[in-house]
């Protein structure tokens, strides 16, 4: 009997400690809002008025949280003849912010059919101050589907943006040009995503469904990031958002619930190493970007894209929870 007792006790110790490990517990809410149909995927930081935009998919706004923590609404939803809001960014110098916008399901009366319509989509470049749209550059044609997914801004104004629908590529539009042209189309680059720049601005790097990839501007040419053995980056466990800091990559992973730092080789075509800063926290619903402040990643923790039927139908609110934006130290 005593022999069985100490047995359960040492499976359950072991048992505990193996749940443990599922969990890395480092982030703290850094703000909510309070419209719980909002399933943002996006948020922005304008350091020059410390002040945050979070995007929303369903609703097609963007909201504003100022210095002082005030919410009110800088973009109404379908004002400017966007879809769902997806991957924003801040120009702080030239005081616009960009913003990538796809049809999709999860926009409020959105019925297109991809296969007979199309799927239309748009960068938008909004001006800060008043909200003024100062341009938009689309792609909409009957029959033809597009999805403008995420971009950088690099430090001399041009833009680069995800195109992972239809063709799957990089589109950009160089400051000054206003003119949306197609950068890179590599079979290298499956659907991607989440797209960051070095701060020697001439690399790349893009998040898509078979990993990682390196993009180097002078040349266009393409290479994919080698991992760590046991890495997980790619399909179910591909990364969303991704953003650089220091020589390293922070990635957000939807399915695994996690955040991740990714330390970049000498040379830059690999990673040596991977350290969790945050896994499965009890708020995240699909987490999927996120800002860096300093030395702080705010992200969406849970955009509950899963909540909403591919018909377009969502979940009734009492199933629903308020938008978290959380914030986890990367150093």
């Amino acid at each position: 009997m005593k022999k069985t007792v100490a047995f359960i006790i040492v499976l359950l110790f072991s048992l505990c400690d193996s749940w443990a490990q599922d969990y890395v517990n480092n982030s703290t809410i850094a703000f909510t809002i309070p419209e719980k149909d909002l399933l943002p995927e996006n948020v922005a930081y304008d350091p020059a008025e410390k002040a945050f935009y979070v995007g929303s998919t369903r609703k097609g706004k963007i909201i504003k949280i100022d210095a002082d923590g005030k919410q009110s609404t800088f973009i109404e939803g379908n004002s400017h003849g966007h879809w769902m809001v997806i991957g924003m960014k801040v120009d702080t110098e030239r005081r616009v912010l960009w913003v990538c916008s796809s049809g999709g399901e999860n926009l409020v009366g959105y019925t297109k059919e991809d296969d007979k319509e199309g799927r239309p989509a748009g960068i938008f470049k909004f001006d800060l101050k008043s909200g003024k749209l100062l341009n938009k550059y689309t792609l909409e044609r009957t029959g033809e589907v597009h999805f403008f997914n995420d971009l950088v801004i690099a430090r001399n104004g041009d833009v680069y943006a995800t195109h992972m629908f239809g063709n799957h590529a990089i589109y950009k539009i160089a400051n000054g040009s206003d003119k949306l042209e197609l950068f890179v189309e590599d079979e290298l680059i499956k659907w991607p995503n989440g797209i960051t720049m070095a701060d020697n601005q001439s690399v790349l790097f893009v998040a898509h469904a078979d990993g990682i990839a390196r993009v180097d501007i002078g040349d266009k040419k393409v290479t994919s990031l080698s991992v760590p053995e046991g890495t997980k980056v790619s399909r179910r466990e591909s990364i969303d958002g991704l953003s650089y800091y220091k020589w390293s990559l922070v990635g957000v992973q939807p399915d695994m619930k996690t955040i991740s730092r990714y330390y970049l080789n000498e040379k830059g075509d690999g990673i040596k190493e991977v350290k969790v800063l945050e896994k499965g926290h009890p708020m995240m619903d699909h987490p999927t970007t996120g800002v860096l402040v300093g030395s702080d990643f705010y992200y969406i923790a849970n955009s509950q894209f899963e909540k909403i039927s591919e018909q377009g139908v969502l979940s009734p609110m009492e199933q629903l929870y308020e938008p978290v934006i959380l914030k986890v130290k990367i150093d």
